[in-house]
């Protein structure tokens, strides 16, 4: 049998390998894509990946933290593990459906159906991380996903090297991943949790679809609201723009990148306090990841005015002259957005997730009024002005919206409190004293 537990120092080391390549794994995509076949092809890849990406959103539907989180077991992992097949045949589904909405031209819909093939994997593989997770062995999950993002994209650069094909390479890539999860993730939790086969059993499932829907809702509204200006450039731009706005925009999954890293463990911690009605040391732990994302941003949004726009001209080989100030606000943008995934996850652990769908669809709201004419006005300029905006609409109405479901709840704690703490009646000393 697998040790039950690991220590301290390896599941923080696996985790922040797990987090930094998972983050840096559409970087070096995009780098591989724009070096080997040049920045049209990078264009195309580029709205593909974001088209991608919204799918991997109905995959997952949200229900790797939920079940992370899942103090109670309301949910069995047999059951969970029924959910993510059904998931991934909806996204599957939904796939088709949405990239044939687009009118995309034969080469550009292959591309975008062979990267949304890439991430169902991702999407199987999240069932595996999330258990991995409750058990409390993150360093199993990070382990699992520096050597499955690490094979993957090799196999992928080998492939688009030898043959200039974009989805030859994803078809490699979708098969290494595949093959990672049966051989690695698979038998590793095997070893620490009985599951049993997948339980189809209608009542348990729909339970945890109304359970998971809002939280998946707002996941696929937060995906749709970071490709608002990739839409828009699709729209009124051209494949060169696109490629740049890709490429400002990968150094904000720097600061995601340290927010995962951070919020990741605690989710567990979190739940538990939240369980146990400590609400003292639970705000804590979010004033602390919120004081982080502030200081990540500041620290990133300073080394990269210095020098930024050189390294991503060094690493992708595109001129990137007089496009310093798009990327700092993009990263604003990313610093925004990092604030109010603490407060989303947060809302998750107190099971107020019905509310976040109100920020995504506020947030949206403004993005689509003002991308495309900001994009018709200031190209790429535009459209990272636009992102940053949506994004701290965002962070705005996810702090309001925690504030208010955080009182809520802890009000509904206080008769309990006061019932548990009433002095007996046949105590004359303490009934004097109330």
């Amino acid at each position: 049998m697998l040790r039950a537990t690991a220590s301290n120092r390896r599941i923080v080391l696996w985790n922040a390998a797990g987090s930094a390549v998972y983050a840096l794994s559409s970087f070096l995509l995009l780098i591989i894509v724009i070096r080997t076949c040049g920045e049209v092809e990078g264009g195309v890849f580029s709205i593909g990946y974001a088209i991608a990406q919204l799918m991997l959103t109905v995959g997952v539907f949200e229900s790797t933290t939920y079940f992370a989180t899942d103090a109670g077991n309301r949910f069995t992992y047999a059951q969970y593990l029924a959910f993510k097949i059904a998931t991934c045949a909806l996204m599957v589904a939904a796939s088709i459906g949405y990239v044939l909405s687009f009118g995309f031209d034969a080469h550009k819909a292959a591309v975008a159906y062979a990267l949304c093939a890439f991430r169902l994997f991702e999407a199987l593989a999240q069932y595996w991380f999330a258990a991995f997770q409750k058990e409390e062995r993150l360093d199993l999950g990070g382990f699992s996903t520096v050597w499955r993002s690490v094979l993957s994209i090799a196999a992928f650069a080998g492939v688009l090297a030898a043959f200039r094909d974009v989805v030859a390479g994803m078809v490699a890539a979708s098969l290494v991943e595949a093959v990672w999860i049966a051989c690695y993730d698979v038998p590793r939790l095997r070893r620490i949790v009985r599951i049993g086969r997948p339980d189809f059993s209608p009542k348990p499932l729909a339970r945890l679809f109304l359970a998971c829907l809002p939280l998946f809702v707002s996941s696929f509204l937060a995906t749709y609201l970071g490709n608002v200006s990739k839409y828009a450039i699709e729209s009124v731009g051209t494949e060169q723009m696109q490629t740049v706005f890709n490429i400002l925009f990968m150094p904000s999954f720097v600061i995601n990148l340290f927010m995962i890293f951070l919020m990741r463990p605690t989710l567990t911690r979190l739940a538990k306090l939240w369980l146990a009605h400590k609400a003292k040391p639970f705000m804590r732990i979010i004033a602390i990841l919120l004081a982080a994302v502030a200081g990540i941003t500041v620290a990133v949004v300073g080394a990269c005015a210095l020098v930024g726009i050189p390294l991503l001209e060094l690493l992708y080989g595109v001129s990137l002259d007089g496009y310093a100030a798009p990327l700092l606000i993009v990263l604003l943008g990313g610093g925004f957005l990092s604030a109010s995934n603490v407060f989303y996850n947060a809302m998750v652990v107190i099971r107020t997730q019905n509310a976040v769908v109100v920020g995504y669809l506020a947030a949206i709201a403004v993005a689509v009024l003002v991308s495309v004419p900001l994009v018709e006005t200031a190209g790429v300029a535009g459209a990272s002005i636009a992102y940053a905006l949506a994004c701290l609409v965002l962070a705005l109405c996810f702090a309001a919206l925690f504030a208010w479901g955080a009182t809520r709840h802890m009000r509904r704690w206080e008769p309990a409190a006061n019932a548990a703490s009433e002095p007996e009646a046949s105590d004359p000393e303490a009934t004097a004293e109330k």
